[in-house]
């Protein structure tokens, strides 16, 4: 490109072995105006696209993925660059793994001497069963192969409940102890993980928040996960408040990220966030996992959905892991009409801010949280209340 050899666009770009450098001058061109803006990972697919599909002999199966990949999988790639509350690396490659295992699928149906149309459902019932979270992923390409008419079969597999590993109550506070007063972290860090362990956020949405996600008035600090902000306790409160005065990206630009990435306009990966603190021992699944249970049983599905930017079916069987059904919830009275409004709800409930108000997450650290650290001598403790309480009802009138 500096010699004039190669033309300067995405497109030549997207060509080159995918790095980190590839990227990371794609990023470049973006933000610097050089090119046109587009989805750089959408145009990086379709060449990788072009390359994997040459390698099916069968001239069938590779119409049918190319008609496939444009009008579902592509399409996905169509918001602008950098935009997306999804993490666009993990995105790309999922991308990938699904149209290799669809082309796998379709391969084995040949050499068995089926096709989509002539394959009988329990056939397909047993694949789907011998490849395990494979076969359940093909659910898509089935559900799109109907509706061309291309099949009759049926792969309508219930989600998986929110099943893995959970850690106990004092690992999870202790994680909390930790990254409040270790300076061994970045902030970014830091901040991530108390966000997953305290509120059992995602990783995802959380790379994906930007500034105005978060607000502040005097000493107290809101976030907004989904869709009502969360009061923060003012030690993290005041991690988050660093995180946002911590200035511009290396490259001089100002980022709209709240956990901003190396690469210019793109937020920092999941993989980023996580990896640094899976190496000091935090297990952010587990932890994650322990405080939505903890706060599924303290919290309504209704109010943890507005609060964590979970869907209602989540938040449910969250509530349902945990051992509470919440039937009673609305049978005592202490739930609001339909004909009040979820405005009304929100302001009622006065557990909104979980680790303040002595709900779900109020637990005390004996010592504050250390005489050292990006939070030495605010004390974890003024945050919280001292003792455990039950969530406050409000009853309505009936």
């Amino acid at each position: 490109m500096a010699v004039e050899t190669t033309p300067i666009s995405l497109q030549a770009v997207a060509e080159l072995p995918a790095t980190g450098a590839t990227g990371y001058l794609a990023a470049l061109l973006i933000e610097s105006g050089a090119v046109p803006t587009q989805n750089f990972d959408r145009i990086r697919l379709e060449v990788w696209e072009q390359d994997f599909f040459a390698t099916i002999p069968d001239s069938g199966t590779r119409i049918l993925l190319h008609r496939y990949a444009a009008w579902i999988i592509n399409p996905r790639f169509a918001d602008p660059p950098h935009s997306s509350v999804a993490d666009d690396n993990s995105r790309l490659s999922a991308s990938k793994t699904h149209l290799k295992a669809v082309a796998q699928f379709l391969e084995i149906l040949q050499t068995q001497g089926w096709n989509l149309g002539t394959m009988p459902q329990r056939l397909f019932d047993d694949y789907v069963a011998a490849h395990g979270r494979t076969g359940k992923d093909l659910t898509p390409f089935i559900r799109w192969a109907r509706s061309q008419h291309l099949t009759q079969l049926r792969s309508e597999y219930p989600q998986s409940g929110p099943g893995g590993s959970v850690v106990s109550e004092n690992q999870r506070w202790d994680w909390v102890a930790d990254l409040l007063s270790t300076d061994e972290l970045k902030l970014a860090w830091c901040v991530g993980g108390l966000l997953v362990l305290l509120y059992g956020a995602t990783l995802t949405r959380l790379v994906s928040l930007r500034h105005e996600a978060v607000d502040w008035e005097e000493n107290t600090t809101r976030i907004t996960l989904g869709t009502d902000p969360i009061e923060l306790p003012v030690p993290v409160g005041a991690l988050v408040r660093q995180l946002l005065d911590a200035g511009p990206m290396p490259s001089g630009n100002e980022s709209p990220w709240l956990f901003p990435g190396a690469r210019p306009g793109r937020h920092l990966t999941t993989a980023a966030l996580s990896t640094p603190l899976a190496k000091r021992g935090i297990d952010l699944r587990g932890g994650r996992r322990t405080a939505l249970i903890i706060l599924a049983r303290d919290v309504p599905p209704s109010v943890l959905a507005d609060l964590l930017g979970v869907s209602i079916d989540a938040a449910t069987r969250w509530s349902a892991l945990g051992g509470r059904d919440w039937i009673d919830y609305p049978a005592s009275g202490c739930w609001a009409p339909d004909s009040l409004s979820s405005q009304r709800i929100r302001e009622s409930v006065p557990s909104r801010s979980l680790l303040t108000s002595g709900g779900a997450l109020a637990r005390p650290l004996e010592g504050g949280s250390g005489a050292e650290g990006p939070c030495a001598g605010q004390g974890f403790k003024s945050g919280v209340a001292t003792a455990r309480q039950p969530i406050p009802r409000v009853c309505w009138p009936r």
